[in-house]
């Protein structure tokens, strides 16, 4: 469990790290509107989120079964975009009136914020989905249960 956490926390923190850089060139720099930059962030993190984890995490190597991994990796997370978008979309309307740098400081620990809150959350639904993904490839077949 702790080796899991930990590989899990590992390839969130550079997923984050990817993340909060794409959010701060597309809103400091490009001046995307919040909630745009959010979504470009989210999925400048979400690859490689995916694949460190899929990998270092739970250990999957393979082909891909796009309906029984992706899909359902892309639902859980999707929940955390949703959030990601709305939060750094109202705190940049609440600083409006603030200075660039103030307004970009805020903007940028909320979207942190909302991956550091959902961080467990996600653990928690992604062991689930990638367990229940382990435990269907060593149960038997029919034909070898025979």
């Amino acid at each position: 469990m702790l080796r899991k956490l930990s590989t899990y926390f590992a390839g969130s923190a550079v997923a984050a790290g990817c993340s909060e850089l794409a959010l701060l060139l597309c809103y400091a720099v490009l001046h995307l509107p919040a909630a745009l930059a959010a979504v470009i962030a989210w999925l400048c993190g979400a690859l490689p989120n995916f694949w460190l984890n899929r990998r270092w995490t739970w250990q999957r190597t393979g082909r891909l079964d796009a309906r029984r991994e992706l899909v359902p990796y892309v639902l859980i997370i999707l929940g955390t975009l949703a959030l990601a978008a709305v939060v750094t979309k109202a705190v940049a309307g609440a600083l409006s009136g603030s200075g660039t740098a103030t307004r970009t400081t805020w903007v940028a620990v909320a979207f942190l914020g909302v991956y550091v809150v959902m961080f467990l959350l996600r653990y928690l639904l992604l062991d689930r989905l990638f367990g229940r993904l382990e435990a269907a490839e060593r149960a038997p077949t029919e034909a070898e249960a025979r």
